[in-house]
């Protein structure tokens, strides 16, 4: 399921211009700070994301804090700063990664797909008419099957958003949490997007295929691999 532009603009209420410049983080662009946090928490309910937290996000990472409103908060951060834990920094450093490739699920999620093409199902071959012999048991080793299609299980190591197109096909998105395990199939092929490649682990066909790229990284990956 893909939302163009005009969809966005339609159930937010706000307009195309900011919506792009929300997602080209061109955040000189947008108006003040009251009605630009808006913006986002109507864009991030849209989505089904935590907008407290995402607006909190936009506001520190865009340096745009309303003095008026933010003051007491800007101030009691300030104060936090000092004598913080490790464990409160690394939190911090893992949030940051989500909000960099949640911009690219954001861009992704604009785009308007013209339409899926239907797999098409190859045509098992033709067995021509051989006369009938007895079956005796084969004196070779049996070979064993090989397997059918694509077959992918992907393991969340840590957050992580997995999208997917299965034999063309988009399907619906989703955010892998550590421990959490995605199976997907396909007939001929899958292509996949994820947001932080350093956080899973892709089974491909039974074959362990590692960790796909480095933490807190955007990549795209196709299943079977181009020779």
């Amino acid at each position: 399921m893909g939302l163009t532009l005009d969809d966005v603009e339609e159930e937010t209420k706000i307009r195309k211009y900011y919506i792009v410049a929300l997602e080209d983080d061109n955040y000189h662009l947008l108006p003040a700070t009251v009605y630009a946090a808006g913006f986002v928490k109507r864009y991030a309910r849209l989505l089904g994301l935590n907008e407290h937290e995402i607006v909190n996000e936009f506001k520190r990472v865009s340096g745009r804090y309303d003095t008026r409103d933010d003051e007491e908060t800007v101030s009691k951060r300030v104060r936090e700063k000092i004598n913080v834990p490790l464990k409160n920094i690394v939190a911090g450093l893992l949030f940051l990664a989500i909000v960099i490739w949640m911009g690219t699920y954001l861009a992704d999620f604009l785009v308007n797909r013209e339409g899926v093409r239907n797999p098409q199902t190859p045509n098992p071959p033709i067995t021509g008419n051989e006369p009938n012999q007895e079956q005796e048991e084969p004196e070779e080793p049996e070979e064993p099957p090989a397997v059918e299609g694509v077959n992918l299980r992907i393991t969340g190591l840590e957050l992580c958003w997995v999208r997917a197109t299965v034999d063309g096909e988009l399907i619906p998105d989703t955010m892998l949490q550590p421990g959490q395990v995605k199976e997907i199939k396909a007939a001929e092929s899958i292509q996949l997007h994820l947001g932080n490649a350093g956080g899973v682990r892709i089974e491909y066909n039974g074959t362990d295929m590692g960790v796909p790229g480095e933490r807190g990284k955007t990549i795209r990956l196709t299943y079977p691999p181009p020779e």
